[in-house]
């Protein structure tokens, strides 16, 4: 599960350096703060075993907030490319619709996880 996490993490990171190395704008930076979040619990669930499972579930809260910050530019998205309408901001949609994208992954797989681990 770690694993998971600290690949969609680092994932997160590098797509907000990325589009901040491209528009020069902070909200360009918000996937990367997701990212960092989830690498501070990622160390925490590490540093202390006991309660890996709590912050496990914290990193799945941090990937539904994600996914309920970005999932707006999907319709977006889905509008340009069924009807043609113009993208007001076009790295946006597209730096939020790759973040939502990679929250969903995610969640997916975490809650996959989870279910198979409560089988055991």
């Amino acid at each position: 599960m770690d694993k998971i996490f600290n690949q969609i993490s680092i994932s997160l990171i590098v797509l907000g350096v990325a589009f901040y190395a491209f528009s020069m704008t902070f909200t360009a930076l918000i996937p990367s703060i997701l990212g960092l979040l989830m690498q501070v619990t990622l160390f925490f669930g590490r540093k202390f075993p006991d309660s890996h499972r709590h912050f496990a579930h914290i990193n799945i809260l941090i990937l539904i907030l994600g996914i309920g910050a970005t999932y707006g530019s999907t319709f977006d998205l889905l509008d340009y490319l069924l009807n043609g309408t113009e993208l007001n901001r076009p790295l946006a949609t597209v730096e939020q619709f790759t973040a939502c994208v990679l929250c969903l992954v995610g969640f997916i797989t975490a809650v996959k996880s989870f279910i198979e681990a409560r089988k055991k």
